[in-house]
């Protein structure tokens, strides 16, 4: 816990330096991801770093965007299905008011707000992506921040000898990774997974050139944290993103994988391999499958269409994204999360259509390995409604369109410098005869 004054310090720095360039606080929100929520503030429990930093960094984008009379939305192909799912939140929110279905306006709004935060995060990332370099610097932003996340999780496995409740074991095996104080080990991982595979695509996609090795490091160094979380739909959601990526993009390092994939789990502790025995579909079926049926019992009969209200419970009732959405927000809720994921996938796939640099399409190929992980691990888990996780999964969809529009307004920008040059051409041949 960390006095309210230096948080808000934290928070007014980077709002500074978001004057200078708007980067700058980028970095510093992809930076308090990474660390969050080790540092919170005294003033709210629910309030965390990024939170005050976010904020300061919105504002002053905001300020500069109105002194410059620039259009505060950028465009992108999420825009009209992000601001259904802002909507059919709010609806979600009212109508559990009006039906008393919520138990509080606060919890509601506080829920939505997030939501809101999430899509300005989205559309801040994008917005200032206008060249190479950009990308790059967004990019080891938010990797530093994963690293500085990864050093928690290291930190904890190896230097502090406990059992899960706390008190001293002496044995490796025994210790159970829990990420920063106060989150689930789960969720924790989740983050870890996503940033593991971003490095892991530009590692592959930049091999061999000089480069590939800090987001190769990056990958490396989160295994350890994430195996040790004992989290099943980290693990599992690893594994798919890693399978997707050798499946889809680099077939030429399957051949490796599959061998790890042997070799591996032999040399793994004994407790984690008890876990890992545990990812099956009986297993699933007793632990997860009762929170689907639970969600279409609780919520079909009280208001199928916008559910009880977003933010009504918390997410430990029905262990899974998909269910959740369905209990919170009703059908037309799950319908815009669905198409949102949907026209997250699209928009990546036609980014790669466009763009050949090996960086480039390093991340958009680990961003999407990450998102078809993501909905995986959603079966039981909720990385996209767990803070940590969705605002890493925003900050590199951001950036993925950030690149689309580059790819596309570039392309135009191209076009119309050479349909002038051409023009420019016609009329003096034409002065000339």
């Amino acid at each position: 816990m960390l006095p309210n004054w230096l948080i808000y310090g934290v928070a007014v720095i980077c709002g500074l330096l978001t004057w200078r360039d708007v980067k700058w606080g980028l970095t510093g929100i992809a930076i308090a991801i990474g660390i969050s929520p080790e540092y919170r503030t005294e003033f709210a429990k629910d309030l965390r770093l990024e939170d005050f930093v976010m904020v300061a960094v919105f504002l002053a984008w905001l300020i500069q965007k109105a002194r410059d009379r620039e259009p505060i939305i950028p465009f992108t192909p999420l825009n009209g299905l992000w601001v259904f799912w802002l909507f059919t939140g709010a609806i979600s929110v009212l109508l559990g008011l009006a039906l008393g279905t919520l138990p509080s306006w606060k919890i509601g709004f506080f829920h939505w707000f997030k939501r809101l935060e999430l899509a300005l995060l989205f559309w801040m990332v994008a917005d200032r992506v206008r060249s190479l370099a950009d990308v790059k610097w967004l990019a080891v932003s938010g990797m530093i921040g994963a690293l500085l996340s990864s050093y928690i999780g290291w930190q904890q496995r190896w230097l502090r000898w406990s059992d899960t409740n706390g008190e001293p074991s002496g044995s490796y095996n025994a210790y159970k990774v829990s990420g920063p104080e106060g989150e689930k080990s789960n969720v924790y991982a989740q983050y870890l997974v996503f940033n593991a595979l971003v490095g892991l695509a530009l590692a592959w996609s930049l091999h061999p050139l000089p480069g590939s090795w800090f987001p190769a490091a990056l990958a490396g160094l989160t295994i350890v944290p994430i195996l040790f979380s004992f989290s099943r739909s980290a693990i599992a959601a690893l594994l798919v993103g890693v399978f997707s990526l050798t499946g889809v993009f680099h077939r030429r390092w399957l051949p490796l994988v599959l061998v790890a994939m042997v070799i591996v789990p032999s040399m793994l502790p004994s407790l984690l391999k008890e876990r890992l025995e545990g990812l099956s579909w009986e297993r699933f079926k007793v632990e997860r499958l009762g929170g689907y049926i639970a969600s279409i019992r609780e919520t079909l009969p009280v208001n199928p269409l916008t559910g009880r209200g977003l933010g009504f419970a918390g997410f430990n009732r029905y262990e899974n994204q998909y269910a959740n959405t369905l209990a919170r927000e009703g059908i037309l809720g799950l319908i815009a999360f669905l198409a949102l994921l949907w026209g997250v996938l699209k928009m990546q796939n036609e980014t790669l259509q466009m763009v050949s640099d090996p960086y480039l399409r390093g991340i958009i190929q680990g961003c999407f390995a990450g998102t078809i992980a993501y909905c995986i691990a959603g079966l039981s888990g909720v990385p996209l409604l767990a803070i940590r996780p969705s605002e890493t999964f925003w900050f590199w969809t951001g950036l993925c369109a950030g690149i689309w529009r580059l790819a596309v307004f570039g392309q135009a920008e191209e076009t119309e410098e050479l349909e002038s040059e051409f023009a420019m051409e016609l009329q003096a041949h034409g002065s000339r005869s």
